[in-house]
């Protein structure tokens, strides 16, 4: 398990990093209880891949991994292509006004088309630029990358 910031986002589609959680390979689904998302940063050669992520459900809950009282954000990404790709979302963090906390990530690597990769990330403290863990509100998907695999 790796974690990153947006500033590795650059290194990331060249590595292999996912986030901690359960993860499977699963055919289709639209999994209920997904966050609205935003117009994606589409790859040169990809299709916008917006509608490939969604959040399945985000809060504080206590966890195994991350910890008791953590905000963990989980999420589905499902490829809807025709072709393997790889998948970086971006996941936004904001107060109760709507307002940019902060931002995290999670990634697929080399998802077949019609496969699903589900996991939770949580939110550490150092990913708060404007704010502080307690203020978040809520998760929202920002921009998501969709590349073939080399």
């Amino acid at each position: 398990m790796r974690r990153l910031g947006l500033a590795a986002a650059a290194v990331l589609m060249a590595g292999s990093l996912a986030a901690c959680g359960n993860t499977e390979d699963t055919a289709g689904g639209d999994p209920k209880g997904s966050a609205s998302a935003s117009a994606p940063a589409a790859t040169e050669g990809a299709p916008a891949s917006s509608k490939d992520v969604v959040i399945t459900k985000a809060g504080v809950e206590d966890h195994q991994v991350w910890g008791d009282g953590a905000y963990v954000v989980h999420y589905t990404i499902t490829n809807n292509g025709t072709d393997e790709a790889n998948y970086f979302a971006e996941i936004r963090l904001v107060d109760k006004d709507g307002d940019h906390l902060g931002q995290t990530g999670v990634t697929a690597d080399r998802l077949g088309p019609g496969k699903s990769k589900s996991g939770d990330i949580g939110v550490l403290g150092v990913e708060i630029e404007n704010g502080k863990l307690s203020d978040i509100a809520g998760a929202e998907i920002g921009a998501v990358d969709r590349t073939k695999p080399e």
